[in-house]
């Protein structure tokens, strides 16, 4: 698994993995409590939460390197901010920790190969410096450098420009069957909801499986299909998009997109991504000239922190956390002012993730696009969003600011859905 709070909560003992090697083996209260590989260190502060709202993740810079690589010492090596000549000269076993009291030494007794699960009481590290880094200064000069993002605990009446979507009493029911000789019957998957989301902000739309928040997230976009029966208002600018025509549904896609939760799914194989981009600027804004167009894709590529020369690879040439990147860069072609996000980082690692989500508060910060974040992580919401709603069996049954909804929760099932989620323990 990639979600360490799981980890904190369930397990006994912990094996840190890195490009096809155990970096860090350790119980569970070692790992937390003292961590010593790097890339642990920046596992644990890639977490997103509340602690860490008005400042950027810490993303670990660069990818994985192929398998195929002839390594020589830590496989780590080209991605840590401690790297030294010394830890690419030798190939590294997993030792002793040494305690961090200036004691440490290079000659460490190995430990045997077949390690995980002979027991808990040593900590083992594959690192040449172990011991050797105040890890704690560091990450804390990291912190104190890093460009900080924007604060997320701007009140819901002080949107930038007024309210741009305003969902009321809205309903989805899906056709079941029925025929001649049957009565038609229905699904209620969402059932009379209503928010309002200002310009510049996010809501967090949180809830249990098949409660009806990708559902929701599907009607605004209106690509629900023939089976679901839509009502209810959905006011984007002041159109409402349950009644409109196509040509106001064309209009609405310029303002509103959405980045759906699979990016291997989503993007077309057979299409480079230059044309995966161009698509929507061709449909929605026709009078782009192919000038212009690759002047937006370059600087669009370039936000998304991607190299414009990808332009002409295909999706499977990316890894997963690229993708989504396309996947982002697609949703903001058109320029958009509200991107329905639907688990965008729920199948990314931990410092993908801090990448995605430091990416989209400077989208936010720079473009002023409004999110709707649907999602299962409350650490992402409690780091990312403004206000949270809280679904159940297709209705919303709380809502309010972050700091409300997750600090006071007044619903019986708002508390019982927060006390369910796994929490990083202070071990």
């Amino acid at each position: 698994t990639h979600d360490l709070a799981v980890v904190s909560d369930m397990a006994h003992q912990v094996a840190l993995m890195y490009a096809g090697q155990i970096v860090e083996l350790a119980s569970v209260k070692d790992f937390f409590k003292n961590p010593g590989h790097p890339y642990a260190q920046l596992l644990l502060q890639a977490l997103p939460g509340e602690d860490r709202r008005n400042q950027s993740l810490a993303a670990i810079e660069g990818t994985v390197p192929e398998l195929t690589h002839r390594f020589l010492g830590c496989r780590f090596a080209s991605r840590c901010p401690w790297v030294q000549d010394g830890c690419t000269q030798q190939d590294l076993a997993l030792a002793d920790h040494p305690s961090l009291t200036g004691q440490a030494t290079l000659n460490h007794q190995p430990a045997s190969t077949d390690t995980v699960g002979a027991g808990v009481s040593r900590h083992l590290v594959r690192c040449a410096r172990a011991g050797q880094i105040d890890f704690t200064a560091s990450l804390m000069t990291t912190s104190s450098t890093a460009q900080p993002a924007p604060s997320p605990s701007v009140p819901p009446t002080q949107g930038l420009s007024g309210e741009l979507l305003k969902v009321q009493d809205l309903t989805v029911r899906y056709r079941l069957g029925g025929g001649f000789f049957e009565r038609q019957r229905y699904f209620d998957a969402v059932r009379g909801i209503s928010f309002d989301l200002p310009q510049g902000q996010t809501l967090a739309l949180v809830g249990e499986s098949g409660c009806g928040k990708t559902t929701t997230g599907k009607a605004i976009m209106n690509i629900l299909g023939p089976k679901a029966v839509v009502g209810g208002q959905i006011l984007l600018n002041g159109t409402d998009l349950v009644t409109a025509n196509k040509q106001a549904l064309h209009r609405a896609r310029q303002t509103a997109q959405i980045i759906f939760q699979n990016p291997f799914s989503s993007l077309n194989p057979r299409q480079r991504i230059r044309e995966v981009l161009e698509e929507g600027m061709r449909s929605l804004h026709p009078e782009w000239s192919a000038d212009e167009r690759l002047m937006k894709l370059t600087r669009l590529m370039e936000s998304v922190g991607l190299n414009p020369k990808a332009l002409d690879r295909y999706p499977h040439e990316f890894s997963g956390g690229q993708r989504q990147r396309i996947a982002i860069a697609r949703a903001l072609a058109v320029e958009p002012k509200l991107i329905v996000c639907d688990e965008p980082t729920s199948a990314l690692d931990v410092s993908v993730q801090a990448q995605i989500l430091n990416l989209l508060r400077t989208l936010q910060r720079d473009l002023s696009v409004s999110y709707l974040f649907i999602t299962h992580n409350i650490g992402v919401v409690s780091y990312l969003s403004d206000r949270v709603a809280v679904m159940h069996e297709g209705q919303i049954v709380e809502s309010g600011s972050v700091d409300q909804v997750l600090g006071s929760p007044q619903m019986p099932y708002t508390k019982t859905l927060l006390s369910a989620v796994p929490q990083l323990k202070q071990l």
